[in-house]
C-alpha cells in the first residue's frame, strides 16, 4: 500500500480528532463520527465475524430510522464487507477517488475572480443557494448544522462571487493534530462552469492550509472532478464506494 495511503488511514479515519460539535464515537470494531448523519470512519472488522458485526451495526440504525453512511475503499478490509452492506439494505451511491495534494508541491496562479471566505451567519444563504443550483437539489443538512460549524475555527466555507451575485461554494474541514486539510462541497452554477471558479476555490483553501502549516489537502472527488484536480497536481491514492442507509430504508 502507498505509504501516504497509510498515513492518511491512520491521521484521518482511524484517528480523527474534531470539535465537540462533531462527536466521534469509538467501539470495539468502528470509529463514527456523529452529526445529521452518522458516517462510520473506520473499522477493524474480522472477515469470520464480519456478516455478525455489519448487522449490529446497522440494526441499530434502521430501528432508530436514521441515516447511516459507510464509505469504502479498494484496499479496506475484509474483502467481501460491501456484500455484507448490500445485504443489509445500504444502497450504492457514488463512486470516488482519494486525492491529494502536497501543500510544497503545486504554486497556484493569482486570480481576479472575486473568493470570499464566509464569517457571518447570513452569508451562509449565498452558500446554501450555490449548493441548490449546482447539485439540483437542497443541501440536506440545513443552515442551522452549518451554522454550528461556520462559528468553529476547523470548518471554513467560501463562495464565488460574479458581480456580487453568489456563482461557486465550497468547504474546508481541519481535523485537530491532522497533517490533512479536507476539501468537501466544491461546486459552481451551471452557468458559470468552465471559468475558472472551481480551480479559485481549491486555490483559496490550498493558500489557507499552507498558513495552517498543515502538509496535504485532500479530497474524495467524484469522476467529472478528476481530470481537473490531476491537472492541479492532487495524486489518486484509491477509489472507493459510497453506500448509504437513509431515514427511509424499511427494516
Amino acid at each position: 500500500m502507498d505509504e501516504l495511503l497509510k498515513i492518511y488511514d491512520r491521521d484521518v479515519r482511524a484517528n480523527p480528532i474534531y470539535p465537540d460539535i462533531i462527536p466521534v464515537v469509538r467501539n470495539k470494531h468502528t470509529v463514527k463520527l456523529e452529526g445529521p448523519l452518522t458516517f462510520i470512519s473506520y473499522w477493524d472488522i474480522p472477515e469470520d465475524r464480519m456478516s455478525q458485526i455489519v448487522h449490529e451495526e446497522v440494526n441499530d440504525y434502521k430501528k432508530n430510522n436514521t441515516h447511516l453512511m459507510w464509505r469504502v475503499f479498494e484496499h479496506d478490509t475484509p474483502p467481501n464487507l460491501e456484500s455484507a452492506l448490500e445485504y443489509e439494505g445500504l444502497k450504492k451511491f457514488d463512486s470516488v477517488t482519494l486525492m491529494t495534494l502536497a501543500i510544497d508541491d503545486s504554486k497556484f496562479e493569482k486570480t481576479d475572480l472575486d473568493i470570499r471566505e464566509l464569517k457571518e451567519s447570513s452569508e451562509l444563504h449565498d452558500f446554501l443557494a450555490v449548493v441548490e443550483t449546482a447539485f439540483g437539489e437542497p443541501d440536506p443538512f440545513g443552515f442551522e448544522y452549518h451554522d454550528k460549524l461556520l462559528a468553529v475555527p476547523n470548518f471554513k466555507y467560501y463562495v464565488g462571487y460574479s458581480d456580487n451575485t453568489p456563482v461557486a461554494a465550497a468547504r474546508f474541514e481541519i481535523p485537530i493534530k491532522s497533517r490533512f486539510g479536507l476539501l468537501f462541497g466544491g461546486c459552481v452554477i451551471p452557468s458559470y462552469r468552465g471559468k475558472g471558479f472551481y480551480k479559485a476555490l481549491i486555490s483559496a483553501r490550498y493558500t489557507d492550509a499552507k498558513k495552517m502549516g498543515l502538509k496535504y489537502i485532500s479530497t474524495e472527488a467524484r469522476e467529472t472532478s478528476r481530470p481537473i484536480l490531476e491537472k492541479l497536481g492532487f495524486r489518486p491514492l484509491a477509489k472507493g464506494r459510497t453506500w448509504e442507509l437513509t431515514s427511509n430504508t424499511s427494516i
